[in-house]
């Protein structure tokens, strides 16, 4: 009998990662806090542990700073995007341990009851007019930083446009959809709203929001009566990703 057997190569269809994910840890750690408390020096909680060589912290303004920081080092690390926060790489390291926000905002309204945040949508709504030549709302705004401010009545931060500002409008931003379930995200990292979904969607209804991921894994723009986009705790965490190096082919 004719063997057919052919060659085993080892080609098979291996799920390979496009991304590697880091926390804010590591020898270069402490650098980059004390870089980082050049800009936010009060009213966003964050500090350095020694022990573990780990930045603990986050916020929209500690995300948004790190990764103007990083982007900036031209090695190709950014601070995670909301479709970083859903590839199975970051979950797996969020999951049951830490919360984390993306360098992203979403508008709502022009107003927002939390006062301090209402000096960031004023000096935001240029922007995204000169950005998108009209405003529709709700927004996803990225591609911006923080700098000090003199304006005592708000975070004293100003947020400041990049190079890479962009404002998105997407309906599935509105409050209204506040406990949607999702298993899936589209390329922006936005959910695929589905009944049997396994995630969560939470969302408030008006105002200037931050935007992440939580530590069941459900994503988070804000809940009504939290809108502090300064707000952090001993769980928060800023994921770093670089792309994968590519890997070897098997011959």
């Amino acid at each position: 009998m004719k063997n057919t057997t052919q060659e085993i190569r080892g080609n098979f269809n291996f799920i390979v990662p496009t991304i590697v994910p880091s926390l804010i840890q590591g020898e270069d750690a402490e650098a980059l806090y004390n870089e980082v408390k050049e800009t936010i020096k009060n009213g966003v909680w964050f500090w350095y542990d020694e022990n573990s060589r780990t930045m603990i912290g986050s916020s929209t303004f500690l995300a948004a700073r790190v990764d103007s920081i990083v982007r900036g080092l031209n090695k190709g690390i950014r601070v995670a995007t909301l479709a970083d926060l859903n590839r199975p790489e970051v979950m797996n390291m969020i999951k049951d341990n830490y919360y984390s926000d993306t360098p992203a905002l979403v508008l709502r309204s022009l107003e927002d009851s939390y006062k301090p945040s209402n000096s960031i949508i004023t000096d935001l709504v240029p922007h995204i007019v000169q950005n998108t030549g009209r405003l529709r709302l709700p927004a996803l705004i990225t591609g911006f930083d923080v700098i000090p401010s003199k304006n005592k009545a708000g975070y004293g931060l100003d947020v400041v446009p990049r190079n890479d500002f962009s404002a998105i409008h997407d309906e599935r931003l509105l409050g209204k959809y506040y406990g949607e379930k999702f298993s899936t995200v589209d390329e922006q990292g936005l959910p695929n709203f589905d009944k049997n979904g396994s995630r969560t969607w939470f969302a408030r209804n008006q105002g200037i929001s931050r935007l992440g991921l939580g530590t069941s894994l459900n994503l988070v723009s804000g809940c009504d009566g939290d809108g502090d986009l300064a707000n952090s705790d001993v769980s928060g965490r800023v994921m770093l990703v670089r792309e994968a190096p590519a890997q070897k082919k098997i011959i």
